[in-house]
């Protein structure tokens, strides 16, 4: 299953887009870590974890804007 993620990088205090929005494809069936993912907001909270927690001492985070089945 493929869905389709926007998302954007914000300043982690201000909450302040920083930079473009950005449009990834996630594969749940060739991207292990997605792998068994079946609903747009499970794959919204794993895409936000896995950017967010990578390193957790920057001064940005990563926000999910919108999730499609493609």
């Amino acid at each position: 299953m493929k869905f389709k993620v926007k998302g954007v990088a914000m300043n982690r205090n201000t909450r302040k887009q920083v930079g473009k929005i950005r449009t990834e494809i996630i594969d749940t069936e060739t991207n292990e870590l997605f792998y068994g993912i079946f609903q747009p907001l499970q794959v919204e909270r794993k895409y936000e974890s896995f950017w967010n927690y990578l390193n957790p001492n920057s001064k940005e985070i990563v926000k999910v804007i919108d999730v499609r089945k493609v």
